[in-house]
């Protein structure tokens, strides 16, 4: 092969290879799993998360996939590098799995709060919970780790699953997300149920990806930052939870 072959396939067709690359890259959506359910991510793709992260994503060229998965799967996929990240985790789940990196900016507040028919209590910390049969799901650490010393700790694959079992008194209450909760609430027609003051306990999410997409992050957390300077976080999170304004207000 000719020098001038050679010059040419380096300047022609090296940069035209780099390019359709890079199409492909940002033409294969990024697969971020989700153990949560509506309102936070929904099926029909219409979750807060699920629209958040739709233009999230826009704003930096890529496309997104949000596959729902167990707690405890989704971390281990996403660490062992099968799939790209988690939709949002409590500050410092990366040191138990070391191949995930946090995009720094919050993605939501989170609170976890109490769900029960018993008469009114004060919800300070575990103590609080000591006397009662209590549900979780299966999977999420934070509150696998603050609950403790209950009379029994019940844990169950779906927020359907939990709701069933504090709706026929198999366990007094029922720990979970706050907007997730009302949800259940809601939409399996529950009546006489309490959320508990105040939260068991609350903070920020962040979007977790593996650490293949490191790269990723500063812009990420970036445009986070702008979506939320702008409105566009607020308008799509107030847009989702005004569906819930009367569950929340009965």
């Amino acid at each position: 092969m000719s020098m001038r072959i050679k010059f040419w396939l380096l300047t022609t067709l090296l940069p035209l290879l780099t390019l359709l690359a890079s199409i492909a890259r940002a033409q294969t959506p990024l697969v971020l799993n989700t153990p949560f359910f509506a309102p936070i991510t929904s099926p029909g793709r219409d979750g807060v998360l699920d629209l958040f992260y739709a233009e999230l994503f826009k704003r930096v060229g890529l496309k997104v996939d949000i596959q729902p998965m167990s707690a405890e799967r989704s971390l281990l996929n996403v660490n062992n590098g099968i799939d790209d990240g988690d939709v949002s985790r409590v500050l410092g789940i990366d040191q138990a799995y070391p191949n995930l990196v946090r995009v720094p900016e919050p993605v939501m507040f989170y609170q976890m709060v109490v769900f029960t028919r018993k008469p009114s209590f004060v919800v300070k910390g575990a103590a609080s919970l000591e006397a009662f049969d209590v549900g979780i799901l299966t999977g999420w650490k934070i509150l696998e780790r603050n609950i403790v010393n209950t009379r029994s700790l019940l844990k169950l694959e779906t927020g359907a699953q939990l709701f069933s079992m504090l709706d026929k008194g198999r366990i007094d209450v029922a720990v979970i997300e706050k907007l997730e909760g009302l949800h259940f609430i809601q939409t399996l027609g529950l009546k006489n149920i309490r959320i508990m003051e105040p939260a068991f306990v609350e903070g920020d999410w962040f979007l977790y990806l593996h650490k293949k997409h490191e790269a990723l992050v500063p812009r990420l957390a970036e445009e986070i930052r702008k979506m939320k300077q702008d409105g566009t976080h607020k308008r799509i999170f107030d847009s989702v939870l005004k569906r819930y304004q009367p569950v929340a207000g009965a």
